[in-house]
């Protein structure tokens, strides 16, 4: 008696469960690898450095970045005259870029906010000169040492925080580590300074940069 019991019962169960609708598969939502943001922006540092005129110095950079599903793709470009020196004149000016690739780790997207980690390849176009007096042997001479064509190029890790200030004004800053750094097209006169890296006596260098930028989303 029990088992048939205990039969008809599990059949019944059976019955109830088959006729339960199954769960929805869940839909995994395609990538969109279309653009939705770009951000045009420039450096503040650079601008207050011109402006304050303390170290002989004209600098001027830009950033774009455009924002692609979880990277941004970022170039910056840049123009710098240095002049140093006072027994001696040393001028260096040109012209850098950068592009790279930055992993945003922030998730609301609409936001516009931006916590990144990434790469970027650099390269730099420029000449410099020196002007000094020295004796020789035949008296108190001027000499002049210059180079014309020089390039050097590096690669960056950069640590970038964006956030919205108001409407779509961003404020932020950018951690870079400079390593790699090579120069061509030297000759006698040995390059001091490279427009975007700073001073060639250090292979390896760290920068901080701080942005403000214009947002335009779209799609």
């Amino acid at each position: 008696m029990l088992k048939s019991i205990f039969s008809i019962s599990a059949w019944i169960i059976g019955l109830v469960v088959l006729g339960q609708p199954a769960p929805p598969k869940k839909v995994k939502e395609p990538v969109d690898f279309r653009p939705y943001e770009v951000k045009i922006g420039v450096n503040a540092i650079r601008g207050i450095r011109t402006l304050s005129g303390s170290e002989n110095l004209t600098t001027h950079e830009f950033q774009t970045a455009v924002a692609i599903h979880k990277y941004n793709l970022v170039f910056d470009f840049g123009i710098e005259e240095h002049k140093r020196g006072e027994s001696f004149a040393y001028e260096n000016k040109g012209s850098y870029y950068r592009i790279g690739f930055d992993r945003n780790f922030t998730k609301d997207k609409a936001s516009g906010n931006v916590l990144s980690l990434g790469l970027r390849y650099a390269r730099a176009s420029f000449e410099d000169q020196l002007l000094f007096t020295a004796d020789k042997g035949y008296g108190e001479q001027d000499y002049l040492l210059e180079n014309n064509a020089l390039t050097a190029r590096w690669l960056e890790v950069a640590f970038a925080l964006r956030g919205r200030i108001v409407s779509n004004l961003y404020m932020g800053f950018t951690m870079r580590w400079q390593f790699l750094r090579q120069i061509n097209g030297e000759g006698e006169l040995k390059a001091f300074d490279i427009p975007g890296f700073g001073k060639t006596k250090r292979q390896n260098s760290t920068a901080f940069d701080y942005y403000l930028a214009w947002r335009i989303p779209f799609n």
